[in-house]
């Protein structure tokens, strides 16, 4: 047995956070060397749910086992999960069964109510930094609006599992972007991870915010309403503000400088805000932070290494650190503003996404 691939060192959750609507996981399948950082961050998200089977999706890159008598693509989320079941989770007595999406002509029967769905996925292989971020942003959307055709779905190292994952999950299921990552090196390997979610927006939120998208999911427009004791969260709030986030998203393009405005707005994302008291670091992917301003927790996965450091155009190659620092972040949230703040009092906000076509 070859151990390059998983070593139980490299998994370490520091936090575990009970979901009742987590129903699985996008996770990578390099080894945990480059990927244990993210694959701990992800499975902190512990479900609630009562579950005897783990079904994993993955779909091999060579025609043969190459770790004894398993795909790679299979071995280290497999091995993450039976080590994290057993030193975190506290679950027994659960069945690992693979899907291997080279051999799989038909659907399997799975009872979905005692079971998780895991999909092992890489992304980009062998970018530029620069252009890999750029395409794995727009894939990572086009998976949650569950659009595989683009050209930029090429960077995810098999969209074909994902075809099988939609197959199977029903429609109010959706992906939350959970973490990011990417290996050493000027032409890495990017790695992404989500949590399966259904939509239960059954809690009157904080605050919503709406994204709208064009075809070629470029960020068009992003708004958002807060409410508090005088104003409370309605419908129509929320029918109102996706209207004028399509209007002037189509019309104008802010977020894209004026520019792609000749593509339609195709989808649209709702973003359910709930504050959080139980934290006072924020959880990269998990949190939105506001100080003044704004930021939805995507912003920091599609903006900066795991470590706070906002990417620039000069960064050639991914910051292999994962000790979380605020401070640019609360910069850049008074800089978008236009207000000045010292006091590092900021708030954070966990959410629901539900995601919509036009």
């Amino acid at each position: 047995m070859n151990n390059n691939w998983f070593n139980n060192k490299h998994i370490v959750l520091n936090n575990i956070i009970k979901l009742n609507n987590i129903h699985g996981y996008v996770l990578p399948h390099a080894s945990t060397k480059y990927t244990g950082h993210i694959i701990s961050h992800t499975l902190q998200f512990k479900p609630t749910k009562l579950f005897k089977k783990i079904y994993i999706i993955y779909y091999p890159s060579q025609k043969y086992p190459n770790i004894d008598k398993y795909f790679h693509e299979y071995y280290v989320p497999f091995k993450s999960l039976e080590y994290v079941l057993q030193h975190y989770w506290k679950v027994t007595n659960v069945e690992i069964i693979g899907i291997n999406v080279s051999f799989t002509h038909s659907l399997l029967k799975i009872d979905l109510k005692k079971s998780l769905i895991v999909v092992s996925a890489d992304f980009s292989h062998h970018l530029t930094m620069n252009k890999a971020i750029e395409l794995e942003n727009k894939a990572a959307h086009g998976l949650m609006f569950r659009d595989l055709n683009k050209t930029y779905m090429k960077v995810v190292d098999d969209v074909k599992s994902f075809d099988i994952l939609y197959k199977i999950i029903p429609n109010n299921w959706d992906l939350q972007w959970i973490g990011r990552s990417r290996s050493p090196g000027i032409k890495g390997v990017g790695y992404l991870s989500f949590i399966i979610k259904e939509n239960k927006i059954n809690k009157i939120p904080n605050g919503i915010f709406i994204t709208a998208y064009d075809s070629q999911m470029n960020s068009r427009e992003c708004l958002g309403e807060w409410f508090n004791h005088s104003k409370k969260y309605s419908k129509s709030i929320e029918k109102n503000l996706k209207h004028k986030v399509i209007k002037l998203g189509q019309e104008n393009s802010r977020l894209t400088d004026g520019r792609n405005i000749h593509l339609s707005i195709t989808h649209y994302s709702i973003t359910y805000l709930y504050k959080d008291k139980h934290y006072i670091k924020p959880i990269r992917g998990w949190h939105g932070i506001k100080y003044n301003s704004f930021y939805l927790p995507e912003v920091l996965l599609e903006n900066t290494f795991n470590n706070g450091k906002w990417f620039t155009i000069k960064d050639k190659e991914w910051i292999q650190n994962n000790n979380f620092n605020i401070s640019e972040t609360l910069s850049k949230l008074n800089e978008k503003s236009g207000l000045y703040n010292d006091s590092n009092k900021y708030e954070l906000y966990y959410n629901n996404n539900v995601h919509f076509k036009l």
